[in-house]
């Protein structure tokens, strides 16, 4: 195995952080710890493939995961060696796509999610690409089956089979949904206008209009209407959320009801007052974040986390993050994302090929990140040199995560040190994902609103693979109209009052409809 980065002190490491003093982390979920000889899976010889996509970030500073001293420990420790496969950055999907046609295929696939593979991963599996590990789990994978045994929503998101099979390891976790996808906004000019932070729809449009009486060349806001975690920030306040969601247990899709006519007229106002940015469809997200750190972006849709790290370096500017918006400050929200193991927005999922020679090894090598001794190197790195424990039992990032020197941001370090996002059990983000308290209240500021509640959201409910199937054929066709429409009603290309019932007419007979009762024929049967 490479031992490229930091070589000389992954070594020292190595002798202290293959076990724990601890048992477990104290006030969190653990899984199981590794069984008596059940790691290394075999003294030497072993190599798998394994096509996993690279973060940008992260290929900035390292060329393969190999060179990540988390993969490394957990290669140690397991005693099998990976030989990744990384695609292009920006290519991910073609390369997939290309490499499922030519039938060569790598032991191990890890898909960003499920749906990655057209009909997910029921059709993938009667299209013989993969295998159903649950012959393999008792023996090969205690630990992983153990998380998924721990709550009845969790056996039903994995064991996913029309039989029941288990076709993947899922990223899954215990832990509640901790929200960090919000609307950011320049704390600084809030002070400047002696205004709060905005709640109320009217409260919003105060600071839109003092923006554009007092801030020259300002744009008041930008929003990727087509990312569903940027709209429902702006769309829960009119109950809907950018999907299919559900009220008391019937099945609705936005782009149909009158509550996103409704939507798209506010935001059509929005866009004529000028409150919008104008090029809001083509926007990148570097070019907004640099718009809002010049001081030509007043707020915008994203992660308070990345927005927090990054105003730490910038000299003149305060920066917070709002509460949801709604028509009232007491009137109920109910678009926040639901809380179950297996996240729908951040799936991950690694699946065994049937091209696998040695499914055994493979089971293993995936369930260590299962185990309480792999859950600690794929949420935290290596013991002594990116974590070390607090006094209080928790794991806390060294100066060598939160202040890198080779110039590595929290985020890069996330995915060149540690495992961030891939097949593993996760701990909550408030103790693995953030770096420091104040970045952790300033990710909770609005967690306790009791007027926020997750009602709108679909349980983890499972399409037959032939329904799944359907499903994606009818929706690929129909999200690519609608978002056409979408942008062309905001910005009047066409009219609400005109083109409205003509527009509905065509996405009801395009297929929504039946797209609307598949799913609710799955909601039901959950």
């Amino acid at each position: 195995m490479k031992k490229q980065l930091v070589a000389l002190l992954l070594c020292l490491v190595l002798l202290i952080s293959s076990t724990s003093a601890l048992a477990e982390i104290p006030g969190y979920w653990n899984p199981p710890s590794v069984h008596e000889g059940q790691y290394p899976f075999a003294e030497s010889g072993i190599s798998l493939t394994y096509w996993m996509c690279m973060n940008k970030g992260a290929s900035n500073f390292i060329t393969s995961y190999d060179q990540n001293p988390a993969y490394d420990l957990i290669q140690t420790n397991t005693g099998i060696d990976i030989e990744f496969i990384h695609p292009v950055v920006g290519m991910e999907k073609d390369n997939f796509q290309t490499m499922m046609a030519s039938g060569e295929l790598p032991d191990i696939i890890q898909l960003p999610s499920s749906n990655y593979y057209d009909g997910g991963l029921q059709k993938m599996y009667d299209d013989g690409a993969i295998i159903d590990l649950t012959p393999y789990l008792e023996e090969y994978a205690p630990q992983y089956l153990a998380c998924v045994n721990e709550s009845e929503i969790s056996q039903k998101q994995i064991m996913e089979g029309e039989n029941g099979e288990v076709f993947g390891f899922y990223r899954l976790s215990h832990a509640g949904y901790f929200p960090y996808h919000r609307l950011n906004i320049r704390a600084d000019w809030l002070k400047e206008f002696d205004m709060d932070v905005p709640m109320t729809i009217a409260e919003y449009e105060a600071y839109f209009d003092a923006i554009l009486a007092n801030k020259p060349g300002v744009d008041p806001l930008y929003v990727n209407f087509t990312s569903a975690g940027d709209a429902k920030l702006l769309m829960g306040a009119f109950d809907i959320i950018e999907d299919f969601y559900q009220n008391d247990g019937v099945v609705n899709y936005y782009a149909n009801v009158p509550e996103y006519r409704e939507f798209l007229q506010r935001m059509n106002a929005w866009y004529e007052k000028g409150y919008i940015t104008k090029d809001f469809a083509s926007l990148t997200g570097t070019e907004v974040n640099a718009m809002f750190d010049n001081g030509t972006l007043a707020m915008y849709a994203g992660s308070v986390d990345v927005l927090y790290a990054r105003i730490k370096g910038l000299d003149g500017i305060e920066a917070t993050n709002c509460p949801y918006m709604r028509k009232e400050k007491d009137s109920l929200w109910h678009a926040e994302n639901a809380s179950y193991p297996v996240d729908s927005g951040v799936q991950y999922v690694s699946v065994i090929t049937s091209a696998c020679k040695n499914v055994e090894a493979a089971v293993s090598l995936l369930n260590y990140s299962y185990t309480y001794e792999g859950a600690l190197i794929a949420n935290w790195g290596v013991e002594g040199l990116t974590y070390e424990w607090g006094e209080d039992g928790i794991p806390v990032f060294t100066e060598y995560y939160t202040a890198n020197p080779d110039g590595m941001t929290t985020s890069n370090c996330a995915y060149a040190l540690r495992c961030h996002l891939g097949s593993k059990y996760t701990y909550a983000d408030n103790i693995c994902g953030l770096t420091d308290a104040e970045q952790v209240a300033n990710r909770s500021l609005y967690n306790d609103d009791p007027n926020v509640d997750d009602a709108l959201q679909l349980p983890p409910i499972i399409l037959t693979s032939a329904e799944n199937q359907r499903r994606t054929e009818l929706m690929s066709e129909i999200s690519i109209y609608v978002n056409e429409c979408m942008f062309k009603f905001i910005t009047g290309a066409m009219s609400l009052d005109k083109d409205w019932d003509n527009y509905v007419d065509t996405v009801n007979q395009m297929g929504l409809t039946e797209a609307i009762a598949i799913t609710q024929a799955a909601l039901d049967r959950y």
